[in-house]
C-alpha cells in the first residue's frame, strides 16, 4: 500500500521538508507577493476615487455579462453550483462564464446557466521551472486577454487569492469577493470576511457574494444541482451492462481516494472488508470510482478483498462519472469531489468525515448520512497550509470501523426503500 493512507510512517526528511514548505517558505513568500500586488490594488483605487458604483440588485445594475472564477477542487466547483443559479435568476438575460481548473470543466459542461466555460491551472506556478518556461507565461497572458476582450460587466472571485488576481485583471466593471481572501483593493465591491472566520458551510459562504452581487439566494435550492447528460447516462448504462450489471441490480459506489491531503482517506483494509460484507450479505454491486491517479488506491483495495468489485478507476470522464453515481442507489466516500457530485445528482449518500469539518464542508444535501468520531484533534484540516494529520497518523479516520460504515450504509439503503414504498403507496391513492 506504500504511503497510500500513511500506512508508513513518512520518513523524518519528509516531515521536515513538509514543515518548511508549509509553515516557512510558503508563508514568506505568500507575504512578498501581497505586499507587491497590493501597491498594484492601491494605484488602482487611487485612479477610481470619486467614481460613484450604482447598487449590484436586478432594479439598478443591468450586466450582459458575468463572470464566476472558481479555480479550486471538484467539490469547490460543486459547491459554488447554487451561488452561479442564484446569479441566473437575478440576471437572466445575462451570459455566465465560469473559470475552472482544467479538469473541472465536465462539472459545469451540461449546466445550461453557463454560456462558456474557461480553463487554466494557476497551480503550475508552485513548480519552480514554470518561472523558467516561456509557455507559462504564454498561457497566462493569454487568459488575461481572453479575459478583458469579454468585457465582463461583473465578475465574482468565489475564494482564493489567485482568484482575485484574474478578477482584477480582468477589468470586469464591478468585481465582487470577500476581503480577506482578495488582495488588497482588487475588488470594487469587497465583502466584509474570510472563509472559516465565521463558522459556516461552504455553501452558504459562496452564497453570501451572490447575494452582495445581487444574486437570488432561494433556501429551497440551497444544495447543489449538477447536470447530467443523456448521453453520459447511456454511456454509463453501457459500460455497466459489459460488467454484468442489469437494471435493477443494487450498484453502490466506493470513492476511496481524496485528492488533496492523505488524512482525509479511509484505511485500505476498511474498504476491502467494507465491499466484501456489501457484496456477501447485501448482494450489491460494488463499484470503485476514481480517476487515472486513484487506481493505487482502487487496485489496493480490490487486492485485499475476497469477492470481485468494478473498478472503475479512470474509465469515466466526469460527466459519465457523474451518470454513474446518479445511477447508484448509495455512494459512501470521505469529504472528497465525488462526494459532493453525488449529492448534487441526487444520489444517497454515506459522508466520512474526520480531520474536516462536515458543518463546513460535508454534504450540503439533506439525503446523506454523516459519520464522525469528534476527537479532540479534529477537526484540524487547513487546506492553505496544512492538508496532513499533524501527527502524520489520522486517528480520527482509523478509528471509524467498518462495521460502523456498513450498518450505516444498510440503514441508508432501508431508509430509501421505504420512502420509495411510500412514494408508491402516494401515488396509488
Amino acid at each position: 500500500m506504500g504511503i497510500v493512507g500513511y500506512d508508513i510512517r513518512p520518513s523524518l526528511a519528509r516531515r521536515t521538508r513538509t514543515f518548511l514548505i508549509h509553515r516557512v517558505i510558503k508563508r514568506v513568500l505568500q507575504r512578498v507577493v501581497y505586499v507587491s500586488l497590493g501597491t498594484v490594488g492601491l494605484v488602482s483605487r487611487i485612479s477610481r476615487s470619486g467614481q460613484t458604483l450604482p447598487p449590484l440588485t436586478p432594479a439598478t445594475f443591468a450586466p450582459k455579462r458575468i463572470l464566476v472564477i472558481r479555480t479550486d477542487l471538484m467539490g469547490d466547483v460543486i459547491l459554488s453550483l447554487p451561488a452561479v443559479h442564484a446569479m441566473r435568476r437575478a440576471y437572466p438575460t445575462a451570459e455566465i462564464d465560469m473559470l475552472v481548473l482544467p479538469p473541472n470543466a465536465g462539472v459545469v459542461k451540461h449546466d445550461p446557466a453557463i454560456a462558456r466555460i474557461l480553463t487554466y491551472d494557476p497551480n503550475i506556478w508552485r513548480r519552480p521551472r514554470a518561472f523558467l518556461s516561456s509557455s507559462s507565461y504564454r498561457q497566462f497572458l493569454g487568459l488575461l486577454r481572453d479575459l478583458r476582450a469579454a468585457r465582463y460587466d461583473l465578475c465574482l472571485s468565489l475564494a482564493g487569492d489567485w482568484a482575485s488576481v484574474f478578477a482584477f485583471f480582468s477589468k470586469a466593471r464591478r468585481r465582487v469577493g470577500y476581503r480577506g481572501e482578495a488582495y488588497p483593493f482588487f475588488m470594487t465591491d469587497p465583502v466584509p470576511g474570510r472563509r472559516y472566520r465565521i463558522r459556516q458551510h461552504e455553501v452558504d459562504y459562496i452564497l453570501g457574494l451572490a447575494n452582495a452581487a445581487g444574486g437570488i439566494v432561494d433556501e429551497e435550492q440551497r444544495a447543489p444541482v449538477m447536470a447530467v447528460s443523456e448521453a453520459a447516462r447511456a454511456e454509463v448504462n453501457a459500460l455497466l451492462a459489459a460488467h454484468g450489471v442489469q437494471e435493477g441490480d443494487l450498484l453502490i459506489a466506493a470513492h476511496a481516494g481524496a485528492t488533496n491531503g492523505m488524512a482525509k482517506r479511509w484505511p485500505i483494509p476498511y474498504w476491502a472488508t467494507l465491499a466484501d460484507r456489501l457484496i456477501s450479505e447485501l448482494g450489491a454491486k460494488v463499484v470503485l470510482t476514481g480517476a487515472a491517479s486513484d487506481k493505487e488506491i482502487t487496485s489496493a483495495v480490490a487486492a485485499r478483498m475476497q469477492q470481485k468489485p468494478l473498478d472503475f478507476a479512470g474509465k469515466t470522464t466526469i460527466p459519465q462519472l457523474a451518470a454513474l453515481l446518479a445511477r447508484c442507489d448509495l455512494v459512501i466516500s470521505g469529504d472528497s469531489g465525488p462526494l459532493h457530485m453525488a449529492g448534487a445528482v441526487g444520489a444517497p449518500v454515506v459522508a466520512l468525515h474526520g480531520p474536516t469539518d462536515p458543518a463546513l464542508s460535508g454534504p450540503a444535501g439533506k439525503d446523506a448520512t454523516i459519520l464522525r468520531l469528534g476527537l479532540w484533534c479534529s477537526p484540524c484540516y487547513d487546506a492553505s497550509l496544512w492538508a496532513e494529520c499533524r501527527f502524520f497518523h489520522p486517528v480520527c479516520m482509523k478509528a471509524l470501523m467498518p462495521s460502523e460504515v456498513f450498518m450505516a450504509a444498510r440503514e441508508r439503503l432501508a431508509q430509501k426503500r421505504a420512502e420509495r414504498d411510500q412514494a408508491a403507496v402516494t401515488q396509488q391513492s
